[in-house]
């Protein structure tokens, strides 16, 4: 199993295998709500993912039309959200390896201006176009 949790530990969750993929993503939103350069998140199937702790604690915000941002509302640390067929988790809630790497760049068009991206994994201009 491969587990994680937010700052205070109140959430708590776990992965029975490594994601699908890992992404990086440069757009505003992902860099507003993780306070940095950009945001990284994994993807699981939500068949595969599971809460270890009550879920009381998880507030949700939706930032744009059918995109819910998750987070504890004890410490405020963004966590999974499980609200569609995929699971999107914020690679920083992991407490061990999650055992996959970030495999591309989205939405570089947008990257922050004192950013200057790395040309590992590949970028492209705004999603992904799989």
């Amino acid at each position: 199993m491969i587990n994680g949790s937010c700052l205070c530990g109140s959430v708590r969750f776990e992965i029975k295998e490594p994601p699908e993929r890992m992404n990086i993503c440069h757009c505003s939103m992902c860099r507003k709500v993780t306070g940095s350069a950009y945001g990284v998140f994994a993807h699981i199937r939500s068949d595969r993912f599971r809460w270890t702790s009550s879920v009381d604690s998880i507030v949700e915000y939706e930032s744009s039309t059918g995109h819910v941002r998750a987070f504890c509302h004890t410490c405020g640390s963004s966590v999974p959200n499980v609200k569609t067929e995929f699971a999107c988790i914020p690679a920083g809630a992991f407490d061990s390896d999650p055992g996959v790497r970030p495999m591309l760049q989205i939405f570089a068009g947008s990257k922050a201006t004192w950013y200057a991206i790395a040309q590992d994994p590949v970028a492209y201009e705004e999603f992904d176009p799989d």
